[in-house]
């Protein structure tokens, strides 16, 4: 025998049916009430396509850098820019795992220093451990993938 209805129509005054069968009935819903606009079409009708990441034009004097620097002793990674900036840039460091065969060995990278000449980056090796994690410095030979970009890119 077939029954109309969904467990919404079955719960009567029943606050969590009420919401499931609001929630059936935004998920119906064709207009949109709220969110980002559209993109409008281009004159005489169509689509708008998009097609690959965004690439901003190059700024005189101020293009991003990038290098590989290796730890030191303490865990450090220098890296003094090929030019100086105008400010402080925005920088990401990415640590590559010298071990990665070690599931229990977790290797990150901490920014201390950002100036305008040079970065100072801290990596370390954290290791999991029931109730606290154990945290060290990497030590030396620990390659970090640096990129410095201007701000205002």
């Amino acid at each position: 025998m077939a029954r109309r209805g969904g467990a919404a129509r079955l719960v009567t005054g029943n606050p969590l049916g009420g919401m499931l069968r609001d929630l059936n009935r935004q998920t119906r819903r064709t207009t949109r009430r709220s969110g980002a606009p559209r993109p409008v079409p281009p004159e005489g009708g169509g689509s708008v396509a998009v097609s690959g990441p965004v690439v901003l034009p190059p700024l005189p004097g101020a293009a991003p850098y990038a290098a590989v620097v290796v730890t030191g002793e303490d865990g450090r990674a220098r890296w003094t820019y090929p030019a100086p900036l105008p400010a402080p840039p925005v920088l990401t460091a990415l640590p590559v795992d010298p071990d990665p065969g070690d599931e229990d060995t977790v290797v990150t990278a901490v920014l201390e220093v950002a100036t305008a000449t040079e970065a100072v980056v801290r990596v370390w090796r954290t290791r999991p451990r029931r109730g606290a994690g154990v945290a060290a410095p990497a030590g030396e030979g620990v390659h970090v993938h640096l990129t410095a970009v201007p701000p205002g890119r």
